[in-house]
């Protein structure tokens, strides 16, 4: 039913937490408006976490359709917490793609700086020259780069 995350898998994750639906709605704002997975609870650190006026005092498994390819998949509590705790995201951003997509956009984001450099380079060398080309065809087969000339040139 949902789309596999290679470290979450592709089900709720159920923790020994019990925590009344309205603890978990009071817990963020943005829990209210969501499908969650009320027996999947992790208690948050909020002195490790990036917040304007409020914090997460907890995470759940929230049910998310992905902004690219419309699929459903999880945004995993021990994943919201990762984000917030490790990796310090505001707590008031939330995932909207799923891990595969978002996968491709770091795929495609490391293609294009490394074109960029590339194009920008004044003296390249005969590898650099091919791999530029190389990288300008899969970017316009991805239909990242719409100019043709940009391939060919």
């Amino acid at each position: 039913m949902y789309l596999d995350h290679p470290r979450y898998g592709n089900k709720p994750i159920v923790t020994n937490i019990s925590m009344a639906v309205e603890a978990i709605e009071r817990a963020h704002w943005h829990y209210s408006n969501l499908k969650y997975f009320p027996n999947t609870v992790i208690l948050a650190d909020i002195e490790k976490q990036n917040y304007a006026i409020y914090p997460r005092t907890l995470y759940v498994d929230i049910e998310v359709q992905c902004g690219a390819c419309s699929r459903a998949f999880i945004f995993f509590a021990q994943e919201q917490q990762y984000w917030f705790e490790v990796l310090g995201f505001w707590v008031d951003s939330h995932c909207t793609h799923c891990f595969g997509c978002r996968k491709h956009a770091r795929y495609i984001l490391t293609l294009r700086k490394r074109y960029d450099m590339l194009a920008n380079a004044a003296n390249k060398t005969v590898s650099e020259k091919t791999e530029h080309k190389a990288l300008a065809k899969t970017l316009y087969c991805l239909g990242i780069i719409k100019n043709i000339n940009k391939v060919n040139g």
